[in-house]
C-alpha cells in the first residue's frame, strides 16, 4: 500500500533511521525534534506540505502504519536468516538423517507415554478398551507412515545405485572408444601386409587392403597409403576429360591434355588441338588365331 503522510514521503534512509530509533524505544517528542532539524525533511515539507513541520500526531500515525509494516518485514527477514543458519546445524546434528524421521521417532515415544497415562487413568474395562482402540488407531497410522518412509528410502537408494552404475558404464564406454580411436591407425597398419596377400599382393593388393581397413577402422580414406583424398568436387567445378581452356578445368588428380609447363599455356594462349599422324600409325593387324 502506498502511503501519503509526511513521514511516508521522506527519503528511505531517513525512514529506516526513524524505524530503528522507534524499535530502540526512543521517545516520540525527541524523534519529532530530530526529524524537523534534518535538511532533507525540511526540503520535503516545504515542497509538498507548505513547510508545516512533522508533529507527534504524524509520528503516531506512522507508528500504527508504516512502522508496523517495517517491523513485520524485519521479522520475516530475521526468521529466514535464522532458519538458514540453523539448517546447517540441524543437518550436522541429524547425522544425514531426515529431521522428519527423528520427529517421527519422538512422536512415537510421546504416543507411548500418553497411552500409558490414559490406560492407567481408565479403571473401567469399557473405558480402557475404548482408549486402547484410540491408541491403536494412532499407532497404526504411525506405522503406515514409517513404512512409506522406508519405501521412499529404498527407492532413493535404488536410484542412486542405478545412477552410479550408469555413470560408470558410460565412463568405461567412452574410455574404450577413445582407446580404439587412438589405436586404430596402428592396428590397421599392422594388418595391411597380411590382408594384401589375400588380394594377390603387390601395389594393387596393398591398395585394396588399405581401403578395406580404412573402412573397418573408420579412418580417413588414403590415411594408410599416405594419400589422403581431397574434399569432393562438385560436377560443375571440373571436366573429367581434362579439357581445361575449353569448358572447365580438369578434376583434381587428373592430367590435362596440355602440360603445365607448356610455354603457350603459360603465356595465356590456347594451344592447337593435338592431331595424330595417321600415316605413321601402325595398322591394326587381323587376329591370326581367329578370335
Amino acid at each position: 500500500m502506498t502511503r501519503v503522510g509526511k513521514i511516508a514521503r521522506l527519503p528511505l534512509r531517513i525512514r529506516e533511521g526513524l524505524n530503528r530509533r522507534l524499535q530502540d524505544g526512543e521517545p516520540g517528542h525527541g524523534l519529532v525534534e530530530w526529524l524537523n532539524t534534518l535538511p532533507e525533511v525540511q526540503k520535503v515539507l516545504a515542497a509538498e506540505f507548505g513547510g508545516r513541520p512533522v508533529s507527534e500526531q504524524n509520528l503516531s500515525e506512522w507508528k500504527q502504519g508504516g512502522y508496523r509494516e517495517w517491523e513485520r518485514h524485519a521479522e520475516s527477514c530475521d526468521l529466514v536468516r535464522r532458519l538458514t543458519e540453523q539448517t546447517g546445524d540441524l543437518d550436522a546434528e541429524a547425522d544425514d538423517r531426515a529431521v522428519s524421521d527423528r520427529l517421527s521417532t519422538l512422536l512415537a515415544v510421546e504416543l507411548v507415554s500418553v497411552a500409558e497415562g490414559l490406560l492407567k487413568e481408565a479403571s473401567d474395562p469399557r473405558e480402557r478398551w475404548q482408549r486402547l482402540r484410540e491408541v491403536l488407531q494412532e499407532l497404526a497410522q504411525l506405522r503406515r507412515e514409517d513404512h512409506r518412509a522406508a519405501q521412499a528410502r529404498i527407492e532413493q537408494e535404488r536410484w542412486e545405485v542405478e545412477s552410479d552404475r550408469h555413470w560408470e558404464e558410460e565412463t568405461k564406454r567412452k574410455i574404450e572408444e577413445m582407446k580404439k580411436k587412438v589405436c586404430a591407425p596402428f592396428w590397421a597398419q599392422l594388418r595391411v601386409a597380411s590382408l594384401a596377400e589375400l588380394f594377390g599382393g603387390g601395389e594393387t593388393g596393398r591398395k585394396i587392403a588399405a581401403f578395406l581397413l580404412e573402412m573397418e577402422y573408420d579412418l580417413p580414406v588414403g590415411s594408410l597409403t599416405g594419400k589422403v583424398q581431397p574434399n569432393p568436387i562438385k560436377p560443375d567445378e571440373c571436366d573429367p576429360r581434362g579439357n581445361d581452356g575449353v569448358r572447365n578445368p580438369p578434376c583434381r588428380g587428373q592430367t590435362s591434355l596440355y602440360s603445365a609447363h607448356d610455354p603457350q599455356k603459360s603465356a595465356g594462349l590456347t594451344p592447337a588441338p593435338i592431331r595424330l599422324d595417321q600415316t605413321q600409325s601402325n595398322r591394326i593387324q587381323a587376329n591370326q588365331m581367329g578370335c
